[in-house]
């Protein structure tokens, strides 16, 4: 794994909680970005527990804010390995029902900022050795692999779909950018199907393969640490499969 500082945007629970252990635990300094500092109980039981206050520092971002995004990243941070990983899933979504502020929320949340924060940490001094900027995706984003049976899930697809479409323009236009941005690795990872708060909703068909944060968070940490420059713009599933757009 690579040893320099981590940022992870939308780290107060979930899976965004359990980079934050991990890499605590590995020995990396983290850079911890929630919505909200007042609202991460968990966050700071976990800093706490691994007596890591000065290994983890903790910032507020709100990714559906520019302003909040702008401020956070300019706190005086290098580039490090970034895993932007907040996101909304307000189930359900469906096509024929979703509201236009709903339907905004999930674009905003799940595609706009994301990018939009990832843009502003590429103006960042870059940390050595070349960072990567790894986007959470989903399944549910693939066009060549529509999953027709998740009903209710039409928004967070189309904001999955929609992210995967940026950041694969992301890596071509860095390819063709100045030298120190071009050894910067955007990836894609489909993180499975993971136990989360967010996940805990109720839904007429069987979840195959679930798995829990820990498991997904280490083999996500693998297929980052396997991954380069020569990747960047690439779509990879927890366990080290290839995905399809």
């Amino acid at each position: 794994m690579d040893t320099k500082t981590w940022i992870i945007v939308g780290a107060s629970r979930g899976i965004g909680l359990e980079f934050v252990k991990q890499l605590l635990e590995a020995g990396n300094q983290v850079i911890a970005a929630v919505r909200n500092v007042s609202a991460a109980p968990k966050l700071y039981q976990l800093i706490t527990s691994q007596k890591a206050e000065g290994k983890c520092t903790v910032e507020q971002c709100d990714i559906s804010s520019d302003e909040s995004i702008t401020d956070a990243v300019s706190n005086g941070m290098k580039l490090g390995n970034v895993v932007l990983n907040a996101g909304v899933l307000k189930y359900p979504n469906r096509a024929t029902e979703i509201s236009f502020s709903d339907f905004a929320l999930h674009l905003h949340t799940n595609t706009i900022g994301p990018i939009i924060c990832a843009q502003k940490l590429l103006s960042l001094s870059i940390d050595s050795p070349p960072p990567k900027i790894i986007f959470i995706s989903s399944d549910s984003g693939s066009t060549t692999r529509f999953l027709d049976f998740e009903d209710g899930f039409g928004a967070y697809a189309a904001s999955k779909s929609a992210l995967n479409q940026m950041l694969r323009h992301m890596a071509a236009e860095l390819k063709r950018s100045d030298q120190k941005k071009r050894e910067t690795a955007i990836l894609a990872l489909h993180p499975g199907e993971v136990q989360t708060d967010m996940a805990n909703i109720q839904i007429d068909w069987e979840v195959k393969g679930s798995i829990a944060p820990p498991e997904s968070v280490s083999g996500m940490l693998k297929v980052i640490a396997e991954k380069g420059k020569a990747d960047s713009g690439t779509f990879w599933c927890w366990d080290g499969r290839s995905y399809p757009w």
